[in-house]
């Protein structure tokens, strides 16, 4: 039997598989058989790599729909190995879409922003009569401007503090939140423009 029959097998018998770092960790809603318990003890190095090898390919995929790489996630700490753990198996889109939704990805798209501003100055073509190269060019000005935080952006962050970072409670991605994110998240579709 290859090793995703196997894990869809123990999934099946309600044995949940995750990595814990390197090490494979398993929780069951019911007992499991023997022959079960036996077969996954002697895939367990199969398994540990092919779990890796599902979060790895996820992470991948979630970093290229946010248009950065899998190790800008982990540096900045916007995906953690618990996340990697628990949502693999979701669609990377809404990992995506929370992770945009971050203070921290806020910080990493305007560093990105700004790295693309100044190569588009360097590749300036000298051909160009300078007043065509300036035109729509950001300036310091302009960009103190923009830091601006909206209120909607104000409500998002405070919403994303609460629910991701503090509360036990809460858990987005169920759409389950404690009476604090519930509010928050009112305070937040209401400012939504």
């Amino acid at each position: 039997m290859n090793t995703a029959a196997l894990i869809e097998q123990a999934n099946t018998a309600g044995i949940m598989l995750a990595l814990n770092g390197d090490r494979l960790a398993w929780s069951a809603s019911k007992e499991p058989s023997p022959e079960l318990l036996t077969q996954l003890r002697e895939s367990k190095g199969l398994i540990i790599e092919y779990l890796y090898q599902q979060q790895r390919a996820w992470l991948d995929r979630v970093a290229a729909l946010l248009n950065t790489s899998a190790s800008t996630l982990l540096e900045r700490g916007l995906i953690d190995l618990d996340d990697l753990a628990e949502q693999y198996r979701m669609h990377p889109r809404f990992a995506a879409r929370l992770i945009e939704t971050s203070p921290a990805w806020l910080g990493v798209s305007l560093v990105r922003d700004e790295v693309r501003a100044s190569h588009a100055r360097e590749v300036r073509t000298q051909c160009v009569p300078p007043e065509v190269n300036n035109v729509n060019t950001p300036t310091r000005e302009n960009s103190a401007n923009k830091r601006t935080v909206p209120e909607w952006i104000a409500a998002r962050d405070a919403f994303h503090s609460h629910a991701v970072g503090h509360c036990d409670e809460c858990y987005p991605p169920a759409g389950r939140y404690c009476p604090t994110g519930l509010n928050l998240l009112a305070l937040y579709q209401r400012a939504t423009p």
